[in-house]
């Protein structure tokens, strides 16, 4: 530990830093486990509403709409994904501007001392953000292409019956809902990375942020008006 202070790296900015990690890993398991194995939440309740489309697109002749759909939902991922490698490149940027910025957090008031090992920590965390959103973004651009090709393999509306019809519509519903849950990872990590921010100013209103992400996290996913209108009937619930 003594090490890790010579390096200008405070026990503070260590626990900060873990406090961050477990906030974000824990939020992850335990929306995974509202969402799959309690059906409780936003994602959940959206999962039903993909299911629902699923099972109308085998009644659908014409799945032109469907087709775009998917596409639209491609180009959105494909949005987040390239401006997750602008975001990237710039913070990679900043680790070659340290000692001009160490200058200036020297002059804001109850601002942390911040050596450059630090300084360096800090980028080298946002950095490790945004590549983990890029990831999530493009895995998710892969999945809804899967499901275009899924989309053409659904056999024709008088086949609806057919367990071969029924199970591509299971499969599209799926494979949207896991291509959703990766989006929707990507974009909790850029809510994360707001926090990440303030640890350049002070390592306890990092934690303060990081606390603060959560709770409007877990508010827009299970108390938001979004949440409360998405919310469907019991009946609706037992598609398969």
């Amino acid at each position: 530990m003594q090490n890790i202070t010579n390096l200008g790296i405070s026990l503070f900015d260590i626990i900060a830093l873990l406090w961050f990690v477990m906030a974000w890993y824990g939020y992850i398991r335990f929306s995974k486990n509202k969402c799959i194995n309690q059906k409780i939440g936003l994602i959940a309740e959206m999962n039903i509403v993909r299911k629902e489309w699923a099972f109308e697109i085998i009644k659908r002749e014409n799945r032109i709409m469907d087709s775009q759909l998917i596409n639209g939902l491609i180009r959105k991922e494909t949005f987040f994904a390239s401006t997750t490698m602008l975001v990237l490149a710039s913070t990679i940027a900043l680790m070659g501007v340290g000692d001009d910025v160490l200058y200036l957090f020297q002059n804001i008031p109850y601002a942390q001392t911040t050596s450059k090992i630090l300084w360096e920590l800090k980028v080298l965390v946002l950095i490790v953000i945004f590549m983990f959103a890029f990831f999530k973004f493009t895995w998710s651009i892969r999945q809804h292409s899967y499901c275009a090709i899924l989309l053409g393999s659904i056999p024709p509306p008088s086949e609806q019956d057919t367990p071969k019809a029924i199970g591509k519509a299971k499969q599209l519903a799926d494979l949207s809902s896991l291509a959703a849950g990766q989006f929707n990872n990507g974009l909790r990590a850029y809510y994360f990375a707001l926090a990440s921010l303030s640890w350049f100013y002070h390592p306890l209103i990092f934690m303060i942020a990081t606390a603060g992400i959560v709770g409007i996290l877990y508010r827009r996913e299970y108390f938001s008006n979004a949440h409360a209108m998405l919310k469907v009937q019991d009946s609706w619930k037992e598609v398969k």
